[in-house]
C-alpha cells in the first residue's frame, strides 16, 4: 500500500489499523511536514518502521505521531546489512519516507545517465 495524500494531522487517518492485515507494507510519503498525518497511530504497535533519516522521520515524517518507544530503523542499515529488514512473512512493515536532497540528486542522475543525457 502507498500513502502519499495532504492528509492533516486534525482528520482522522486515512484507514484503520485493524484494518491492517499481516504481512502488509505501507510506503507513506505524503507527512513531510508539520500538521500532517496519514496512519493511525495504533498501528505503530503492530509494525516495523524504516525511514529515511530517524532523526528527521521523528521531526517531520509520520514518526512523530508513534509512541516514544517505537524503533525506527534507517533503511540504508538494512541496505548495507548493519540491521535486519523484515523478518517473516507476518511482519506489518511502514516505511516513513520524509525524503533527502541526496536520495533525489542520485536518482536524478541515475535516470540521466540510463536516458544517455548527459549536462
Amino acid at each position: 500500500m502507498v500513502t502519499a495524500t495532504p492528509a492533516q494531522a486534525d482528520t482522522p487517518p486515512l484507514f484503520e489499523a485493524a484494518w491492517v492485515c499481516p504481512g502488509t507494507h505501507i510506503s507513506r510519503m505524503g507527512t513531510d511536514a508539520p500538521g500532517k498525518r496519514e496512519l493511525p497511530p495504533e498501528l505503530f504497535a503492530r509494525a516495523r518502521v524504516f525511514c529515511d533519516l530517524p532523526g528527521q522521520a521523528r521531526r517531520m515524517g509520520e514518526s512523530r505521531h508513534a509512541p516514544q518507544g517505537t524503533v525506527l530503523t534507517a533503511l540504508g542499515a538494512v541496505l548495507t546489512g548493519r540491521s535486519p529488514g523484515r523478518d517473516g512473512d507476518g511482519d506489518i512493515t511502514v516505511f516513513d519516507s520524509s525524503g533527502f536532497g541526496l536520495q533525489d540528486l542520485c536518482l536524478g542522475l541515475a535516470l540521466l545517465k540510463k536516458m544517455d543525457i548527459t549536462l
